[in-house]
C-alpha cells in the first residue's frame, strides 16, 4: 500500500510527531522483537510493516476533523481500512492485531 505525502503529515516535519512515531516504534518492538528487520519509514515518514502479500500496515499521521491524528491503515480484500486510535498504545495495540490477523490468514 503507497504512502502519500498528501494524506499523512510528515513525522520529521515536527518534534513531537517525530519523538511519538519512536516511541510506536520502540512499543512494536517491546511487543514482538521480531519485527527488528520488517519495521521501515516510508517516504512520507509513515511506519510500515510489510506482509507477505506484498502490500502493508502503515501507520501514519493523518488530518481527521482539523488536526493531525496517529491512524493505522490496513490491506482489505476492498483496498484498505482505517483505524484511528486514540492513545500510542492502542496505535501500537491496533497495529499489532492486524498483523496477527493478516499472519493468520497466511
Amino acid at each position: 500500500m503507497p504512502t502519500s505525502g498528501s494524506i499523512l503529515a510528515h513525522p520529521a516535519s515536527g518534534g513531537t510527531a517525530h519523538a511519538e512515531r519512536e516511541t510506536i516504534r520502540a512499543l512494536l518492538l517491546e511487543g514482538r522483537p521480531d519485527l527488528e528487520r520488517r519495521l521501515l519509514v516510508g517516504p512520507s515518514g509513515a511506519l510500515l510493516i510489510p506482509l507477505p502479500t506484498g502490500r502493508s500496515i502503515e501507520i501514519g499521521r493523518m488530518r481527521r476533523r482539523g488536526r493531525a491524528r496517529w491512524v493505522v491503515v490496513t490491506p482489505s480484500a476492498d483496498g484498505a481500512t482505517l483505524r484511528e486510535p486514540t492513545t500510542l498504545g492502542t496505535v501500537v495495540r491496533a497495529a499489532l492485531s492486524a498483523l496477527q490477523e493478516a499472519e493468520a490468514r497466511h
